[in-house]
């Protein structure tokens, strides 16, 4: 009897219905590349600007830009903070636009073709990003000596 009634009530299954709508998914999809291209270069300019505005009074191993040479005086500390915020300002100020210009073509690409720019996007954020890390450790160590002390060779 329940075999003869389950029989019945799988008939009136449409296993259709069980898959996802791609037309739902795909729009998704395309708002899920766009946050994720622009969600770096947006960090990036708050980042700067806090670096700018408001950054941390004393050297400290939790908030600001730390590296070796910039952690050894307040001088060496607060210098290295309004450099990575004017950078980082900068940079993420021009990311943001040239990304936003990216993902407003997203929407007359096919989803292989987006995903694979948004993926190209992301690579050149990380290596701009990168880049500019190693900038600012390189204008420190060039500035500064690694007890905190201007170099004598570089005027002001």
């Amino acid at each position: 009897m329940s075999s003869v009634f389950l029989a019945a009530e799988t008939s009136k299954l449409d296993p259709v219905s069980f898959l996802p709508n791609l037309e739902k998914m795909l729009g998704y999809l395309e708002l899920v590349m766009r946050i994720a291209v622009l969600a770096g270069p947006l960090c990036l300019l708050g980042l700067g600007l806090w670096y700018l505005l408001a950054p941390a009074k004393e050297a400290n191993h939790f908030i600001g830009f730390r590296c070796y040479w910039g952690m050894a005086s307040v001088e060496v500390w607060q210098f290295t903070q309004r450099l990575a915020g004017m950078v980082w300002t900068g940079i993420g100020l021009v990311l943001t636009i040239v990304m936003a210009v990216i993902c407003n073509g997203y929407r007359d690409l096919s989803p292989d073709v987006m995903v694979f720019s948004a993926l190209k996007a992301l690579g050149w954020e990380l290596l701009i990003v990168v880049l500019s890390i190693l900038v600012i450790n390189v204008v420190i160590i060039v500035l500064f000596n690694k007890n905190g002390y201007r170099r004598s060779s570089i005027k002001r």
